[in-house]
């Protein structure tokens, strides 16, 4: 999940509580409504606090592309911050010429583009972006669009729309994009949310992308810190293309990075047009409201905003069959690795819960991957981070999850080694843990120990920042098309038995339809360090890109807050090791801020 702040509050709900949002284990009594317009309502009342949760979720995400816009939902996730006719800008006249004059500027570029990508393909140059490549026609074009971006930055008010909310007590504004869903959320005094129905319909109904192309950008260099300047970013990115044969799961959210240089305005206002109408969003509020009455402020600004003229097109590209099993083998600066995925089924899915109840019953410090490869036999870590967006979801170096996406699903089984074994050895060992599931069932005891953690983490996860749990939740499923799913998932999952476990198991650990990454490290270097954690080097790496000192002092209060719930020795002092580097970038923030 990547965002404003990619260590914003999603992720950090990631980092505690699991990779996937738990199985409900408590009703959540939300109220739906449905403006004129097609927008769905969705409301909590929760009175322990003055403060509502708000949010808007799209029906939209890297699922929803096509080759050649890869990336397009995530660049949105950020040109919704850049402003409307009224917010983040000085003088939208000039603004909307400049806007005009550079959208121009781009199409000439193109056609410059269009030469050099035929040179690149004949070998007669190497890199498009190097500056040695461009053409005399292009560098004479860049001039002037340069001159018109420095011009367009004197008519910016930049992040108005956070110092709106700041002003009046708001907290975490922030935003997230998934293969499946879009997400815009913030936290504020309940008697200041006709704020937000004020500023969040005004940047629905009238947003203006400005700085567009230098965003492009932004997120070109969110990759590079994301994917490529990590020891395993670009391995993984490899093996999920692998492991999506053709469905639009086959790229990662941030997108290939030749489409997002190259998607222009035209296609990013069809794509708005498309996917950010009314009737393809939920608005989610969770807290100190009444519902009844909150309804009425909703249509009041909401309902101006007209429905869209064509409905979004269905996804129809399904996963084909794999019909044999697929190995990416690399190796990098970092300990042993296994990723073992296989083929499984999408969300609401009635085999999808018995594989949510196997995972479980594979994970944490008792489950069996962890009693097998770090109690038996002593070749994985107790804790780590692994691999950066696939490994290390629930801050232990083994690991299983079901992934249950909205059109497809996969089980995911990862493991980092110690320092002194093969990645070959770590596959054995979950390939033994596998065998005995499909052999023998399950202990009515054990899965019955697996239930209750699952509904404990529930609570837990419900409980976060006065209504964010529930939030997501709801979010989630309601983005996937059934909000009440929120509620049915646990009791499917508390109605698994031992028999529907073991039937999952013998039914999707199937080899061929098994995709296995190996990962093992490749020599030391000459100091003799071992390599850093991967996903401590990307924390780390994201932390110091981030520019916004309130932001990031709201990321350290929240992770602070959170760190005595860590108890494995080793994590801690990796969240510790991470906190420190955030307080010195917080203090080097602050203090070029008073320069």
């Amino acid at each position: 999940m990547n965002g404003r702040s990619v260590l914003g509050v999603l992720v950090c709900a990631i980092l505690l509580f699991g990779a996937a949002l738990p199985a409900a284990a408590q009703e959540i009594q939300a109220k739906e409504y449905f403006l004129d317009n097609g927008m769905q309502v969705l409301m909590v009342e929760r009175h322990e606090a003055p403060t509502i949760m708000a949010s808007i979720f799209a029906r939209v995400g890297s699922s929803n592309e096509t080759t050649g816009i890869t990336g397009i939902s995530h660049l949105f996730e950020h040109m919704m911050f850049k402003g409307t006719e009224t917010i983040g800008t000085k003088d939208i006249v000039r603004g909307r010429k400049i806007m005009a004059q550079l959208d121009s500027l781009k199409e000439l570029m193109r056609d410059e583009e269009k030469i050099m990508r035929q040179q690149l393909r004949r070998g007669q140059i190497n890199d498009m972006l190097a500056p040695e490549a461009k053409t005399p026609r292009y560098k004479e074009l860049d001039a002037v669009f340069d001159s018109l971006v420095l011009e367009q930055r004197e008519l910016i008010i930049k992040d108005q729309l956070d110092e709106l909310y700041s002003k009046n007590g708001g907290f975490f504004l922030n935003a997230f994009t998934s293969e499946d869903m879009t997400g815009y959320f913030v936290r504020l005094p309940s008697n200041k949310i006709e704020l937000y129905m004020w500023l969040e319909s005004d940047r629905f109904a009238n947003p203006v992308f400005r700085e567009f192309y230098s965003e492009r950008n932004v997120v070109r260099e969110e990759r590079r810190l994301s994917s490529e300047s990590t020891p395993t970013g670009l391995i993984e990115e490899d093996f999920r293309s692998m492991f999506w044969k053709s469905s639009s799961y086959h790229w990662d959210v941030i997108g290939w990075a030749s489409d997002v240089e190259n998607i222009t305005r035209e296609q990013a206002n069809d794509y708005f047009d498309t996917y950010y109408a009314p009737n393809n969003l939920t608005m989610i509020l969770v807290g100190d409201l009444n519902p009844d009455e909150m309804i009425k402020m909703v249509k009041q600004y909401f309902e101006r905003i007209p429905r869209g003229k064509v409905d979004p097109p269905e996804v129809i590209t399904l996963e084909e069959k794999q019909y044999g099993e697929k190995r990416l083998i690399a190796k990098a600066e970092v300990n042993p690795q296994t990723e073992v995925w296989y083929h499984t089924v999408a969300w609401k899915h009635p085999d999808s819960y018995p594989l949510e109840v196997l995972a479980g019953i594979m994970s944490d410090k008792t489950g069996r991957l962890y009693k097998k490869l770090v109690e038996e036999k002593g070749i994985a870590k107790s804790s780590g981070g692994g691999g950066g967006r696939m490994f290390g979801g629930s801050g232990l170096a083994v690991d299983a999850s079901q992934d249950s996406k909205r059109f497809a699903g996969a089980f995911q089984i990862s493991a980092e080694g110690t320092s002194d074994v093969q990645a070959e050895q770590l596959e054995a060992a979950i390939y033994e843990v596998l065998e005995d599931l499909k052999a023998n069932p399950v202990p009515e005891d054990e899965l019955q120990k697996v239930k209750n953690q699952m509904k404990m983490r529930q609570i837990q996860f419900m409980d976060m920042m006065s209504g964010m749990g529930i939030l997501f939740v709801l979010g989630q499923n309601a983005a996937f098309g059934d909000w009440t799913e929120a509620n049915n998932n646990g009791k499917m999952c508390d109605a698994v038995t031992a028999a529907d476990v073991q039937r999952v198991a013998n039914t999707y650990f199937d080899e061929d339809q098994r995709n296995v990454l190996i990962i093992n490290p490749k020599e030391e270097g000459s100091s003799g360090e071992p390599a850093e954690d991967p996903m401590m080097a990307q924390m780390i790496a994201r932390i110091k890109g981030m520019t916004d000192a309130a932001q990031l002092e709201q990321m350290i209060g929240m992770v602070a807050g959170r760190m005595d719930a860590i108890e494995d020795p080793e994590e801690k002092a990796m969240m510790e090791k991470m906190m420190q580097v955030a307080r010195d970038h917080l203090a080097e923030l602050k203090a070029a801020g008073t320069k």
